[in-house]
């Protein structure tokens, strides 16, 4: 996925949640399309098409991100991409 869609996919979530940052946003995009693009991948359907991936990212900042700051990672990967900027509570 290019930069450009990337970027375009962090302002779109900071416009649905004012409380993210501009690199939080990012990794939050990041984090989506790599979720996605893995889960695709894993139930045996190769690569996903740039265009599918933004659309079901766009989806999911429709439905949760407004609230993606509340949410608390168990995962510590992903606990410690987020912690980056302070505790995530």
């Amino acid at each position: 996925m290019g930069h450009d869609q990337m970027e375009a996919l962090a302002v779109r979530l900071m416009e649905e949640n004012g409380s993210l940052s501009a690199d939080r946003a990012r990794t939050w995009s990041e984090l989506l399309v790599s979720d996605i693009e893995s889960s695709y991948a894993r139930a045996g359907y190769g690569m996903m098409e740039d265009e599918q991936t933004v659309a079901m990212v766009n989806r999911w900042i429709d439905a949760y991100g407004s609230r993606l700051d509340e949410f608390k990672a168990t995962n510590l990967k992903i606990a410690a991409l987020l912690d980056e900027e302070g505790p995530v509570s």
